[in-house]
């Protein structure tokens, strides 16, 4: 009897918490995607209980880029997709051989991230006018992966897994597939904020993989912790309660892109509404401020791929290392760190074995990859070829990929830069 009025009490509780901010819970913790994924402009529609997007197909192919989606699954069982765009209307000869660009997303981002503003904008639309093999990976647990051997998205076991898996399962079995398929020995390397951490863990727990890699493109690199924006440091001593109270609620996944959170993008955060001020100050206090580059009238198509979700464990990673001020694996405590990788702490990712090289670009008000951060990193980095600061005082965290401005300001840097490799 006293178990059961514990239980009750908790689910009346947790039921007269969540009353007021049911929109914004169903928006952070949804069970229920009801999303409806098709390749044809025309078929793209809201529904009551449905809402219908293009998926990374449709979204390259409605502008005449060949596209391809291709499938791997990691030594742990998930099922993860890679997608290709294999030819440009620009370039005839699409048959010659070319070389491979592989990108690598960042947290809350899928391969849609590289290509939802359209041609001539992105960076995967660029360089495949450049005649570039351009392939895009996508992680466990995103809007693509959800997908695994024995495991449903909806057992704890699946989500149980932070950046640590991301760069030393995930990426070496994206980056082999890839290479095996191209017949090609080497690749270069996009990654943006989370997709940079994975390659340092990666070329850290795996060095050989530093041979399969020519260059690589670190936008907003993520790695080292010297400071932390003022939202996050806010809420520092809240986190571990937070992370109990989701754990306690079977609560093991944040942000999934559903029909609920494109419909609250698509209308919410539409160009001119009223209420997409709010939109922009809440991205603006995540990512840092830039008013002029933000893209306005993309909001609703960039909103209906992003975000597209994440496990909590791997924020609470994140949580982990900025409060250490280390660059190390999820920290399991002593008996699951022992089970996990053989030893009672948790294993430090060495920088030093990062032997590529690598060209680092970040942004001045940049708040999740902030300028003392990107130079902690650098400083045990040992073949940094190019570390630059975009020209643009504003430039933030998400602007690497959306703002109005990014090929004047960034993109045509990286094309040269990687045109000479």
């Amino acid at each position: 009897m006293l178990s059961k009025a514990l239980v009750d009490a908790k689910l009346n509780f947790w039921r007269d918490f969540a009353s007021p901010w049911k929109p914004i819970i169903n928006y952070l913790f949804l069970n229920d995607p009801g999303l409806i994924r098709v390749r044809k402009s025309i078929e793209v529609k809201t529904e009551i209980n449905n809402v219908t997007t293009l998926d990374f197909i449709g979204l390259v192919e409605r502008y005449n880029y060949s596209a391809e989606e291709h499938y791997v699954t990691t030594e742990d069982g998930y099922n993860l997709v890679i997608h290709r765009i294999s030819g440009s209307p620009l370039i005839i000869n699409n048959q010659r051989k070319k070389k491979v660009v592989f990108f690598q997303h960042g947290l809350f981002c899928s391969s849609d991230s590289w290509v939802t503003i359209g041609p001539n904008k992105d960076l995967a639309f660029l360089l495949a006018d450049q005649g570039y093999d351009i392939w895009l990976g996508n992680i466990r647990g995103n809007s693509y992966c959800r997908s695994h051997v024995k495991l449903s998205p909806r057992d704890k076991k699946f989500w149980q897994f932070s950046f640590h898996e991301l760069g030393t399962k995930d990426l070496s079995a994206m980056i082999d597939y890839v290479l095996n398929y191209t017949k090609q020995k080497t690749l270069h390397y996009v990654g943006h904020s989370m997709g940079t951490t994975a390659l340092f863990i990666l070329l850290s727990v795996k060095p050989e993989y530093n041979a399969k890699i020519k260059l690589g493109i670190l936008l907003a690199p993520v790695a080292m912790w010297k400071e932390v924006s003022y939202a996050v440091h806010h809420i520092r001593n809240k986190i571990p309660k937070i992370k109990e109270f989701l754990d306690s609620n079977k609560i093991y996944e944040v942000l999934p892109l559903s029909s609920k959170s494109i419909t609250m993008g698509r209308s919410l955060c539409a160009n001119k509404a009223i209420t997409q001020a709010f939109c922009a100050s809440l991205m603006f206090l995540i990512f840092g401020s830039d008013p002029v580059l933000l893209n306005t009238t993309a909001f609703p198509e960039i909103l209906s791929y992003f975000p597209a979700g994440a496990s909590v464990q791997t924020l609470y990673h994140f949580y982990q290392n900025f409060v250490t001020h280390k660059f190390q694996s999820y920290d399991y405590k002593y008996v699951g760190n022992y089970k996990q990788y053989k030893q009672v702490t948790p294993i430090m990712y060495d920088l030093n074995k990062t032997v590529v090289p690598l060209c680092l670009f970040y942004g001045n008000n940049d708040l999740l990859a902030p300028k003392a951060n990107v130079f902690e990193t650098y400083r045990h980095l040992p073949n940094v070829i190019l570390l630059k600061e975009v020209p643009y005082k504003f430039f933030n965290h998400m602007d690497f990929l959306w703002a109005t401005n990014a090929k004047a300001l960034l993109y045509n840097n990286v094309i040269q830069v990687i045109n000479k490799y």
